[in-house]
């Protein structure tokens, strides 16, 4: 009898293991793409936790400089999801094979351009009526040296600034530059105006540099989005729901709990971990406070086309229809990023078929 006890003890011992292993075995690595900012904090944050292990996947944090340079790196398969602005978003609807799969962060306040306190395009604001709130002339602006990183979000917002003074972007000069390099060269004296995103825009205004103009008062819409591989996703629909699941049980957090002092911290710990940016308590609150999330319900109604083309959709049109027209992409480059048609709310809805944790 004590014989069998033990044999049945040790049998139960290596069934364990075994179920361990088993377990261990079940974690899919995911390898996703980011840039240094605000978006990349939920899917730092939820593996910290170790949230994307309770999903049964491994989230792996690649970092690039820029949207189009995301693009770039996915005919290697070096990820298969990720978040990205307007410039990736369209190039890979363009260019590459991608799936829109959310809107995570509306950006309404997230980019700007600043002149310098003598800049003569702070003479005059409001020049077109039906943008008050925008600075500048078609002569105190035409001729200007423009910083920014080109095809992103900083880049449309100049688009728009020149089209609501009347110019044209030959009319100024546009110096394309990676966004880590654009403060120290307007610091330096260079460029007359420099368009960046958060939380680059916290150093701008540091070093009491103006803002002209940003995406919601030149009604440049556009949002931070999750983006996949068609390919991959389509052959992998669980674990691309899982991915999302994950997401946005952070955002669920943050839009209920706010900037609150735990989350200042951990986001200041992101900040220097992941973009390797010392910021302080205060910026680290700004940046939560421009970055609201939107939640899995509501990037599932951006998402939605049941009634027609999804808002999401139309955003993205209006974007690439803006960036045709100022010669950045094609017109069999347009027609064929409207007929891929790359919102889907598919994977949304499968990550909604059960309540996030």
């Amino acid at each position: 009898m004590k014989r069998f006890f033990v044999l049945t003890m040790a049998s139960l011992f290596l069934l364990s293991l075994a179920g361990i292993g088993w377990a261990q075995e079940k974690i899919v690595k995911i390898p996703t793409c980011w840039m240094e900012s605000s978006e990349a904090f939920n899917a730092w944050f939820a593996h910290k936790k170790g949230w994307d292990k309770e999903e049964g996947i491994e989230i792996e944090l690649l970092n690039f400089n820029s949207g189009p340079a995301q693009m770039e790196a996915l005919p290697a398969h070096q990820w298969v999801m990720g978040g990205t602005g307007v410039g990736g978003e369209l190039i890979g609807g363009m260019r590459y094979n991608i799936y829109l799969l959310a809107g995570v962060i509306p950006e309404d306040d997230v980019n700007a351009f600043y002149v310098r306190k003598d800049s003569p395009i702070l003479k005059k604001k409001g020049f077109n009526p039906q943008y008050p709130d925008v600075y500048g002339t078609p002569e105190t602006v035409k001729g200007a040296n423009i910083l920014l990183t080109s095809q992103t979000t900083v880049h449309y917002i100049i688009g728009k600034w020149l089209e609501i003074l009347g110019l044209k972007e030959s009319d100024v000069k546009i110096t394309n530059m990676d966004m880590s390099s654009i403060v120290p060269a307007f610091e330096k004296g260079i460029g007359d105006v420099a368009s960046v995103w958060a939380p680059v825009s916290f150093e701008c205004e540091s070093r009491g540099w103006v803002k002209a103009g940003s995406t919601g008062t030149t009604k440049a819409i556009t949002a931070t989005c999750l983006v996949g591989d068609k390919e991959w996703c389509d052959k992998n629909p669980e674990l691309t729901s899982k991915f999302l699941r994950v997401y946005f049980r952070v955002s669920q957090i943050m839009k209920k709990e706010g900037a609150s002092p735990e989350m200042i911290k951990s986001y200041q710990e992101f900040m220097n971990d992941f973009c390797g940016m010392k910021m302080s308590a205060e910026d680290a609150k700004n940046d939560l406070l421009v970055h609201p999330r939107w939640t899995l319900a509501e990037a599932t109604k951006l998402n939605d086309a049941a009634a027609g083309e999804s808002q999401m959709t139309k955003w993205l049109n209006e974007a690439a229809e803006f960036f045709t027209k100022m010669g950045r992409f094609s017109a069999p480059e347009l027609e064929k990023f409207k007929k891929n048609n790359i919102v889907t709310d598919k994977f949304l809805k499968l990550a909604a078929e059960k309540p996030l944790p």
